[in-house]
């Protein structure tokens, strides 16, 4: 039979308010002395007492559990494909959550289930949602989402600013990449992303790369920004062409990986005859061959940032949305190089 509190109660020589004071901090009006709250510990240690934390959670009508949604309509789960993007992201949410005592759970469509029912059922005290791609159905099940909700890779203007925001600073990153590439002597740069039409944050990088490229007043035209399919298709013809460009920005290190993949296969060769930047530069950057020049999306602290918010909202009587916007950084690894160094 489990310890109750009442067993411990009667070890302690108190009442069981003291211990629900003592050891789940209750009863806030009841006084305890320090020497009988050490009692009541010791007790609880000698009879092995723990919190039944499915009644308390009852009681308290809270779950200490959040929610991580996929997304329906997310490009592809990325979570086998090299890039640390997930694990990074995962480490911030996962570190937030845990410092403010709650656990978190992934849904679906990791789980296989509907995401309106994990949203509903109340399961989760709150909801961290990052996707890339905000579909009309996604915008209608999240409007009628019952419970605290922060959406990661969202610009602040999405949903009418129903829901708290976290971005990395797309434009500042995108800029920072240009402002190498330029520093090297390229003029030519193209963008490249993948998908039959570019997500909601593509879209964001790639005015992104229009606005920093005019403001240098670099050349744009409809070939300076390129499309791939899922699987990368059509980057082998892109490097056959013999390109026009001396340097290429991918819209993530997945798809820059690909690039450095194939070039040797076609006579291609990275840095020398064409400098590749990635977006995101986790630790997967560093296993590529040449390593991969990167904008750095500070993707920790987005999970940190997004749970921080969410706990507001969690416990905020009135919560107001608010929105986060993070700066990216730079690394210089070996993907990139003076034009016509050699």
């Amino acid at each position: 039979m489990s310890v109750t509190m009442r067993d411990v109660a009667a070890e302690a020589g108190v009442t069981p308010v003291v211990v629900s004071r003592v050891l789940h901090n209750k009863a806030q009006a009841v006084r305890v002395s320090d020497k009988t709250a050490e009692r009541v510990r010791e007790a609880a240690i000698k009879l092995g007492y723990n919190c039944n934390v499915w009644a308390r959670n009852f009681r308290s009508q809270e779950t200490f559990t959040i929610g991580v949604l996929h997304g329906v309509g997310f490009s592809r789960p990325m979570f086998d494909r090299g890039s640390r993007y997930f694990a990074s992201l995962m480490d911030g949410i996962v570190e937030g959550a845990f410092r403010h005592g709650y656990s978190v759970n992934l849904c679906p469509r990791l789980l296989g289930q509907h995401p309106e029912s994990a949203i509903s059922d109340g399961r989760f005290d709150g909801l961290v949602w990052y996707s890339n791609n905000y579909t009309a159905e996604n915008r209608a099940m999240l409007l009628q989402c019952p419970v605290p909700l922060v959406l990661i890779h969202a610009p602040e203007q999405m949903f009418e600013g129903k829901f708290s925001t976290v971005i990395c600073d797309n434009h500042q990153g995108i800029g920072l990449a240009i402002e190498h590439l330029v520093h090297l002597g390229h003029r030519q740069i193209s963008f490249i992303y993948e998908g039959d039409q570019p997500s909601l944050e593509s879209q964001i990088r790639i005015e992104a790369f229009k606005r920093q490229m005019a403001e240098r007043s670099l050349p744009v035209s409809e070939t300076s920004i390129l499309r791939t399919g899922w699987g990368g298709e059509g980057l082998d013809e892109y490097l056959s062409s013999r390109h026009l460009h001396t340097a290429i920005i991918a819209n993530n290190e997945w798809l820059a990986s690909e690039i450095l993949l194939r070039a040797p296969r076609l006579g291609v060769r990275v840095p020398e005859d064409i400098s590749v930047v990635g977006f995101d530069s986790t630790a997967y950057c560093n296993e590529l061959q040449p390593k991969l020049t990167a904008i750095f999306q500070p993707l920790v602290a987005l999970g940190n940032s997004a749970i921080d918010l969410l706990v507001d909202t969690i416990k905020a009587d009135a919560p107001t949305p608010r929105h986060l916007v993070i700066p990216c950084g730079f690394d210089i690894r070996n993907s990139t190089q003076p034009i016509n160094s050699e």
